[in-house]
């Protein structure tokens, strides 16, 4: 027995929680994070841990370097080569307008230069059937024109990306060409779009494989330093990254697809709001990480987590792999207020981050943030930020938002709580875009706060949003490290296929997903999983002519002529509940197989409180809330907070990690392992 460790690379703070399976502890941490160098940040919360990383049993990463690349647009020189003729996809892209009637608007950049985008000539039919043969003389042309791209650039920032036609029916000529360019460059990554998203959309493949060769040098680069770093430390156990599906991968196999990190920073959040909001006896749950720099935004339906295989990098740029379903939004303590062309204050998306961070860490920020309008309004203790160790210069807040407040014609207390209401409403809507999309009504669910930032303005989110109760986890500033540790392993599989139903038989349909779930179950083995994995198969399906499909369950396994037939009256149920008709009788086209394999992992078990007289507060100060202005408010240490204790608004909950913020009239209870509950007032 040793000790599981999580870790979370955030833009602010690195956080880390570990659990020593022979006692049952946690282990706690969380330190600045160093964005010029994420791997110090990673480096400098196992130092601060204390945890010896010799009876380390296995590391858990999730990081944003994926996705920072991505939306810093800090990545790879892409070389994008594809089927003669189709080397236009990129830029075209689809016909659909982000603002219909702004005559402004343009498409988004792609993550490739049009002069980058080469034509090779080979062809392949719908089928998979070869036209025109790859032939030597084509793959020279290729590589001479890889080769003039080249001439002039630093080989290690350049990368390239393959999407050939239909080659998600027949990758025959894209592993050819691949292996090909592999010899011909070997120090240069080559990405495959029939590896990394075999998919039917010609776009959304193209985009998603730009996309993966685009961040591809940027994380090798980052797991060489976490492996050279790592065993430098003396760890022996093997680690892993987390994924945007929220599972997990051996760094080899991060490394050979690093799009599947996109979110991987993002991802355990989501599962650890999942975990403790159902232990807080809730199963219908918004998820709201709020940290530094951004905040995540997640839906739990019945205690399931969504997933979705369409995330975009940004309007109109989509990467079709698949991730936990969420949205996130640059609102953190971080985010920067400022006052547009308009006259209009605005907060996010730029984010004052780690390095200089709010203007209240000292180190010279000009700008006001929303941890120092927090700040301003008494809800933060300066003394006691993160437990004491990094203290907050007050007088620096102060002066950041007075000024902002000059340029608002308001004083400062004013000016701070619009700073607060402005990013309280961004969330607002990040909540109603992701539950109202998906037909939900945000009045039903449960919210789970954290992140350093969650707690503090969850009460008067929900209360936005019309929510009745808020859960907080223990240790909330650390959400998505715990997330982490307690991932399960998992894999997915797809495969492109179009069959129709007055055709398609079970036989086939079973044949299809036996192989992969094969697959699925196999790569689970690599990544050191040996017990036995759980299945699911769903098929994308829609009705001939459609052009988009809902993924309905095959519960049967094997499939039989029978359970295919429920599989098909399945989707009509559910084409019904979503756009309100279904057509009985009608062709059904089954375009895609998907496979989800899951290793399931040990859960931690929470201890239980100490049993002990109800906690007293260690405070009394001024804090200011909306309904009252400013008001003496009690403020409560979180681990004196007793079982079954019970407050009433006005207070503060402190602890090293997060603030909780109770209103006047809201209510507070702490059930027996620590997780606390709100329920609003009117």
């Amino acid at each position: 027995m040793g000790v599981r460790i999580g870790i979370d690379t955030g833009g602010t703070f690195t956080d880390l929680i570990g659990l020593d399976e022979s006692t049952g502890e946690l282990v706690l941490a969380k330190t600045p994070s160093t964005p010029s160098e994420p791997v110090n940040g990673m480096v400098d919360v196992l130092r601060a841990s204390g945890v010896e990383l010799g009876t380390t049993q296995f590391l858990i990463l999730g990081t944003t370097v994926a996705t920072n690349a991505l939306l810093q647009r800090r990545g790879a020189d892409v070389i994008f080569l594809t089927t003669e003729g189709f080397e236009d996809v990129p830029y075209i892209q689809r016909m659909n307008r982000r603002y219909h009637y702004s005559l402004e608007w343009t498409k988004p950049r792609p993550l490739v230069k049009h002069g980058d985008c080469v034509g090779v000539r080979e062809r392949l039919t719908e089928s998979g059937q070869i036209r025109i043969p790859l032939g030597h003389e084509a793959l020279e042309a290729a590589a001479r024109e890889v080769e003039r791209r080249l001439d002039g650039r630093d080989p290690r920032r350049a990368a390239i990306a393959v999407c050939l036609l239909f080659s998600y029916i027949n990758p025959e000529h894209e592993l050819r060409l691949g292996e090909f360019l592999k010899q011909r460059f070997p120090a240069v990554p080559v990405s495959l779009s029939h590896q990394v998203a075999p998919i039917w959309r010609e776009y959304e493949r193209g985009s998603t494989v730009i996309a993966d060769a685009y961040i591809k040098p940027t994380l090798d680069t980052y797991l060489g330093h976490t492996r050279a770093r790592l065993a430098g430390l003396g760890l022996s156990a093997p680690w892993a990254v987390m994924k945007s599906n929220g599972g997990s991968a051996v760094p080899e196999a991060a490394e050979a697809q690093p799009i599947q990190l996109l979110l991987s920073g993002l991802s355990g959040g989501v599962i650890g709001g999942a975990y403790f909001g159902q232990r807080a006896g809730a199963r219908d749950l918004i998820t709201l990480d709020m940290g530094g720099t951004s905040c995540d935004v997640g839906v739990i339906r019945n205690g399931q987590i969504g997933y979705s295989t369409s995330f975009e990098i940004e309007w109109g740029l989509p990467v079709a792999v698949p991730v936990v379903d969420l949205t996130t939004i640059g609102a953190g303590g971080g985010s920067v207020a400022w006052i547009d062309k308009g006259g209009f204050l605005r907060v996010g998306p730029d984010s004052a981050g780690a390095e200089p961070g709010p203007a209240c860490y000292g180190a010279g920020a000009r700008d006001a943030t929303v941890t120092d309008a927090n700040l301003v309004l008494g809800r933060l203790n300066a003394d006691y930020f993160l437990g004491g160790k990094m203290r907050l210069d007050p007088a620096a807040a102060a002066r950041v938002i007075r000024a902002l407040g000059d340029r608002l014609g308001t004083d400062a207390a004013r000016a701070a709580q619009s700073v607060v209401d402005v990013t309280n409403e961004n969330m607002a809507n990040a909540v109603r875009v992701l539950s109202i999309d998906r037909g939900l009504d945000a009045r039903d669910f449960t919210l789970v706060a954290f992140g350093g930032a969650g707690p503090l303005h969850a009460a008067a989110l929900a209360r936005r949003m019309g929510m009745a109760r808020v859960v907080v986890p223990p240790h909330p500033g650390l959400g998505s490290a715990f997330g982490a540790l307690i991932a399960d392993l998992q894999v997915n599989k797809v495969h492109s296929k179009n069959f129709r139903s007055d055709s398609v038989d079970a036989t086939t349909v079973q044949a299809h997903f036996a192989r992969l779930v094969e697959e699925a179950v196999a790569e689970l083995r690599q990544e050191g999983f040996h017990g036995t994995a759980e299945i699911e198969r769903t098929v994308s399906m829609r009705y001939a002519g459609q052009n988009y499909e809902q993924d309905i369950r095959a519960e049967a396994d094997p499939v039989t002529d029978a359970a295919l037939r429920q599989v098909f009256t399945a989707f009509e149920r559910r084409h019904e509940q979503f756009y309100g008709y279904s057509i009985s009788g009608e062709i059904i086209e089954l375009i895609r197989f998907n496979v989800t394999a899951v290793g399931r992992t040990p859960k931690p078990e929470l201890p239980r409180l100490a049993s002990r007289a109800p906690a007293i507060p260690v405070a009394i100060r001024p804090v200011s809330f909306p309904e009252t202005g400013f008001a003496p408010t009690p403020v409560y240490r979180r681990e004196t907070l007793s079982p079954g204790q019970e407050l009433r608004g006005p207070a503060v909950i402190e602890e090293a990690d997060s603030t909780t913020l109770l209103h006047p009239g809201d209510g507070l209870a702490v059930d027996a392992f620590g997780i606390i509950t709100l329920t609003l007032g009117t």
